[in-house]
């Protein structure tokens, strides 16, 4: 699933999340073992291993589109 946030896009699946930014071409990328869902203020958290990285989602709908295509739960 591919969700638009502000600057670029989160590529979401039930094994990774990739982020791609529009502006730099920066990419970030981690498993879904790696990721939690935060739901106030809407982040997105990848901590595991050598991947620590967090990143605002911009609204509730991106933050649902994200936890429905991976299958993780939204902390509130």
């Amino acid at each position: 699933m591919v969700i638009t946030i502000p600057g670029g896009r989160v590529i979401a699946t039930m094994h990774e999340v990739m982020v791609k930014f529009q502006e730099n071409q920066m990419t970030l990328q981690a498993q879904t073992d790696d990721i939690s869902l935060l739901g106030a203020p809407c982040m997105l958290i990848a901590n595991g291993g050598t991947v620590n990285w967090s990143l605002s989602l911009g609204s509730e709908e991106n933050l649902n589109a994200v936890s429905e295509a991976t299958g993780i739960a939204i902390k509130r």
